[in-house]
């Protein structure tokens, strides 16, 4: 089960409610599976991209890419 992501994947829980949507390119594994369900669990609520990235700051398809929208 661990690699890089193809395609965005949503975790859910037994209830079929959402813990989080990873990203493509995300390096998921069985230790990362544990901590964002630990900290799912202790929030208590679906983790957003800065839970993500407050768990996970060397991943680099969670920091910024630089462009905030603007056209200049």
């Amino acid at each position: 089960m661990a690699g890089k992501l193809k395609e965005p994947r949503v975790i859910t829980d037994h209830r079929r409610e959402p813990v989080c949507i990873l990203p493509v390119g995300f390096y998921f594994d069985d230790a990362r599976w544990e901590t964002i369900w630990q900290r799912y669990e202790e929030k208590g609520a679906a983790l957003d991209h800065a839970d993500l990235r407050a768990l996970f700051p060397e991943e680099p398809v969670l920091k910024p890419s630089g462009n905030d929208g603007k056209q200049g």
